[in-house]
């Protein structure tokens, strides 16, 4: 069973920690980054073996070209409500328009970071 997880708003703190558990359980891991994401930020993510897709957040199309054959998008995005329900519904139909079988929106992600998870 493969176990390829794509996880948008990857550069924020909570991408970060949700992508450091996702590598240590071994799954293949991609970012969604946005175009004017800290170039440093991405370079780490890169070094720990993280596949880097840059596209414009606004554009569905271009998100589900890059959902191709992922099991599960994880939105670790944060903001107010043009990022909470209008990008992350961007990102939802991108992911349905891709065919991504799960998507967890980043209302839920907490639960990944409890202790005993």
């Amino acid at each position: 069973m493969s176990n390829s997880i794509m996880v948008a708003g990857a550069t924020g703190n909570l991408g970060g920690k949700v992508i450091e558990s996702l590598i240590a359980k071994g799954a293949t891991v991609g970012a969604l980054v946005r175009n004017e994401s800290n170039h440093d930020t991405i370079m780490n993510l890169k070094a720990k073996g993280v596949n880097i897709y840059k596209v414009n957040m606004t554009d569905k199309s271009e998100i589900a070209k890059n959902l191709i054959n992922v099991d599960c998008v994880v939105s670790a995005l944060a903001g107010l409500k043009e990022v909470i329900l209008d990008t992350q519904k961007d990102l939802l139909d991108a992911s349905i328009l891709a065919g991504v079988p799960r998507f967890i929106p980043s209302d839920f992600q907490w639960i990944l970071l409890l202790p005993g998870t």
